[in-house]
């Protein structure tokens, strides 16, 4: 192996195995936050997080993408590229800033949701200089320290976060603990960049308006897809209560953990599609066709699972407080099966140089989600009594759409009849444990979940879903995973010493 391609499998390695480690302390805190902190603050606690996701993304204006490859391209660079970037990104936090305030003042937000902006505000500022340094980083090929920094700040988060917890601390509180580990996030990476590279501060106007300039295409994809995934916290905001978006929020949450096996999918298998391509140029296709296979095969039992059990479930983790999130989060397990397919679609899309025609997609989506929100929010209050269910339908119609949307931008015979008979196969074997998960949904949860396992697997091999095709690509999957954990624990270890 030459050493371009020594680093890239360092790299990611050590990449894939910060994720897993993030991945559990976010998930720990998940499954804190709502039980201690109550709906609606962690209601407040999303609203704040969803409306400076927004406004940072648009502060950043692209300016991370435009960073990794110019100090990439020359490493001489970093200094100036850092600083400008800087300074340009704190010139416009006080922009986004001022916009939150107005926004804030003018929907009349009560005091402690204000506070609470406030305060994630300045963990969002650190967290721009945080993006800064990353790309930087990144831009010199040393992801390492990014890694062990995020790895440290996270960890230091998540203990003082349920140490405040256990010891009776409020939503306030917590809010300040991210700004302590994004403080130590940035004091970290740029204690290494300096090792790495001289860092003399210096500011050149007509460069930092440059830097706009040539950032502004990254950020136009980037606000877009942000939009889309904080939109409906912000519409929930405004048209019912912090309570029903703390119940939106908990199950959004748990959802995003879901998301964990597409993400490490993706990135154990398109090294290997790509190997195999380079080998078979004709083969995409068929590399195409067994992706979609697989990833179907683990969305359709994961997201007609979390349907039948989604009631008990959010009550064992969040407590009866959360029972309303139960319907939230069955809507959402839909909504994960769509997903699933979609990330899939759009890193193939892209891949085959339409991403372009994505990113019109995702604007679409964007704008269709608004309008959406607005009419099923409502709706869902008078019929329901619980608005958050129409948050969680509007993403049902845009994921779908996008699903729809994908496979017509797919070049033409990718998917084929066999890949339709494989998908009816794999619904009837999701199905069937789905029915029998929801005739065992008032058990103890650890009965239905095992029982639909149990079908579900019978199923599979009844209706001979897995070949051997398939058998082979899980071989593949499961040794790149296991290969990337095993070199990202001994990076990570490195890193340590």
């Amino acid at each position: 192996m030459n050493q371009t391609n020594q680093t890239i499998a360092k790299n990611a390695s050590v990449l894939m195995a910060s994720q897993l480690i993030t991945w559990v302390l976010t998930l720990l805190l998940t499954l804190f936050l709502p039980r201690y902190l109550g709906a609606a603050a962690v209601g407040k606690l999303h609203f704040a997080n969803s409306l400076w996701a927004i406004v940072t993304i648009a502060v950043t204006f692209g300016m991370d993408q435009l960073m990794v490859k110019e100090i990439a391209r020359d490493a001489e660079k970093t200094a100036v590229t850092f600083s400008t970037s800087i300074i340009m990104r704190g010139l416009l936090y006080l922009v986004g800033f001022a916009a939150v305030v107005a926004y804030l003042r003018l929907l009349d937000y009560p005091t402690e949701t204000v506070q609470i902006v406030y305060v994630i505000g300045l963990s969002q500022l650190f967290g721009l200089f945080i993006g800064a340094a990353q790309s930087a980083l990144q831009g010199l090929e040393q992801m390492k320290y990014m890694s062990l920094a995020t790895i440290a700040a996270k960890s230091i988060h998540t203990v003082i976060a349920i140490s405040l917890l256990l010891l009776g601390y409020g939503v306030l509180a917590v809010a300040f603990v991210t700004v302590l580990a994004a403080g130590i996030n940035l004091t970290i990476q740029i204690i290494y960049l300096r090792r790495l590279q001289p860092l003399r501060f210096s500011f050149d106007w007509r460069a930092g308006v440059a830097m706009l300039r040539a950032g502004s295409p990254y950020l136009f994809t980037y606000l877009f897809l942000v939009m889309y995934q904080q939109v409906d916290a912000i519409i929930i905001s405004m048209l019912v209560n912090d309570t029903t978006l703390g119940w939106y929020s908990a199950a959004d949450k748990l959802f995003g953990t879901f998301l964990f096996v597409p993400t490490v999918f993706m990135t154990a298998v398109f090294p290997t599609l790509s190997r195999m391509h380079k080998d078979e140029p004709d083969a995409l296709p068929k590399l195409m066709r067994q992706s979609f296979n697989l990833l179907l095969l683990l969305s359709v039992p994961i997201g007609l699972g979390v349907i039948a059990i989604a009631n008990p479930l959010m009550v064992l983790l969040f407590g009866a407080e959360f029972t309303q999130s139960g319907p939230v989060m069955a809507v959402l397990g839909l909504v994960l099966i769509f997903t699933y397919q979609n990330m899939l679609l759009g890193q193939f899309i892209i891949s085959i140089d339409r991403q372009n025609a994505w990113t019109i997609v995702m604007v679409v989506a964007t704008l269709a989600t608004i309008p959406l929100d607005l009419l099923l929010v409502p709706f869902c209050v008078s019929q329901f009594g619980n608005g958050a269910i129409g948050g969680a339908l509007a993403f049902v119609v845009t994921e779908l759409g996008m699903v729809v949307a994908g496979l017509i931008l797919l070049p033409k015979g990718t998917l084929n009849r066999s890949t339709a008979w494989y998908s009816v196969r794999v619904l009837l074997a999701g199905l069937a444990m789905g029915a029998v998960a929801w005739l065992l949904r008032e058990q103890f949860i650890l009965l239905p979940v095992l029982a639909g396992t149990a079908v579900y697997l019978i199923s599979v091999i009844i209706f001979r879903v897995v070949g051997k095709q398939e058998w082979r690509m899980l071989q593949t999957v499961g040794a790149g995973i296991a290969q990337k954990f095993g070199k990202g624990k001994a990076a990570a270890t490195a890193v340590g010493d």
